[in-house]
């Protein structure tokens, strides 16, 4: 009862605070309050739920702290609540592409952490900096059997929420904001995040490590002017040869004496 509670009022505060949340199913939602599952998939770990998540009596909270479980942020294990008006549009999608209802919906990437957001929206231009992601109310999916052309279809059908067709991976993004579409920007459009494992992280960090270097030859090039300085250093030097007059009469007496003796110098050489 208190966890049926606490789900009222994230929705209630979800549906006045959060700019676009769809906190109550929409009118085109085939919500009868009878029961309804839904199976998803996480393919990169390989976890299956599958849950009877509504009941004749409402949501089911164990069901729902299961697809969290399953939404989770795959970097950071950290979890939210997972919007119930968006496991209804994705159990809408699967029943309107006509797949079977034990079919698994695809989940590519769930709930992301601030920290796991930002990170990829540096190097990713199609991750928003205030991504539906963030608030629980987005996922990334596939459905096995149905093209992603149809699957995006059947999101813009529903004006439920964003939708967007990534053809690069065939994953299409739904959320339940405002009503909108995109298209992918310049670049590799996947979100990495859900296949994120420790091996890809420490690639990143190799990659950095190999980046690096490119700054230090920068400074280097930049540096010429100490190898100029030694001839400065070395003027000196030759400065005390120069100022040592008794060294300069020692050498002028022994050139005038060799100047007196060159005509028997010349004798002897026939």
């Amino acid at each position: 009862m208190r966890h049926l509670l606490r789900l009222s009022l994230l929705g209630l505060l979800a549906g006045g605070t959060l700019a676009g949340c769809a906190s109550t199913p929409g009118p085109q939602a085939s919500f009868d309050g009878g029961p309804r599952s839904i199976v998803l998939h996480h393919p990169a770990s390989g976890e299956t739920v599958s849950v009877t998540y509504r009941r004749a009596d409402g949501y089911d909270p164990q069901a729902l702290d299961r697809i969290a479980t399953l939404f989770r942020d795959r970097r950071t294990g950290e979890t939210v609540p997972v919007d119930p008006t968006l496991v209804e549009l994705l159990a809408d999608l699967r029943d309107r592409c006509g797949a079977d209802a034990d079919t698994p919906v695809h989940i590519t990437s769930g709930y992301r952490s601030p920290l796991t957001n930002v990170t990829l929206a540096r190097s990713n231009p199609n991750v928003a900096e205030n991504s539906y992601h963030l608030r629980g109310q987005a996922a990334d999916i596939s459905i096995p059997g149905v093209p992603p052309r149809r699957l995006a279809d059947e999101a813009a059908a529903l004006q439920r929420g964003g939708y967007a067709l990534y053809p690069h991976t065939g994953h299409v993004h739904v959320d339940t904001g405002p009503v909108r579409t995109w298209s992918p920007k310049g670049g590799d459009p996947r979100i990495l995040e859900a296949r994120a494992t420790p091996a890809k992280v420490a690639s990143g960090k190799a990659v950095a490590a190999k980046a690096s270097p490119a700054p230090r030859t920068q400074v280097a090039a930049a540096e010429p002017a100490p190898p100029k300085r030694p001839p400065a250093k070395a003027a000196p030097a030759s400065a005390p040869a120069k100022g040592n007059d008794a060294d300069l009469a020692r050498v002028r007496m022994v050139l005038a004496s060799l100047k007196d003796q060159p005509e028997p110098a010349a004798k002897k050489k026939p």
